[in-house]
């Protein structure tokens, strides 16, 4: 056999082979949703959708400011906390 040859089997036989992997893929994907009647147009209508609760709940002021001003007292009192270790701190760097 000649290289013209051997090269011309190797690429129908490599060509044959990637057909019939993709000709099985296609048809495992195809076929299970074709024998559900997944291509029928009565599915391609969308249904009515109704809401029942609002898309953007409303804010709860009051918890917001209750969990602004619990932070405020928290930070009062690490600030408090600290105040020795800060006056400390600026006494050592000469401010």
């Amino acid at each position: 056999m000649s290289s013209a040859q051997t090269k011309a089997t190797t690429r129908m036989v490599v060509a044959s082979f990637a057909a019939g992997a993709g000709a099985m893929v296609l048809l495992g994907l195809v076929a299970p949703v074709a024998m559900k009647g997944g291509f029928a147009v009565r599915e391609a209508f969308a249904s009515e959708a109704h809401q029942t609760a609002p898309l953007i709940q409303p804010l709860d002021v009051q918890a917001i400011e209750a969990q602004l001003a619990d932070a405020d007292r928290a930070m009062s009192e690490m600030q408090a906390d600290t105040a020795d270790e800060m006056g400390r701190l600026e006494q050592l760097s000469g401010r």
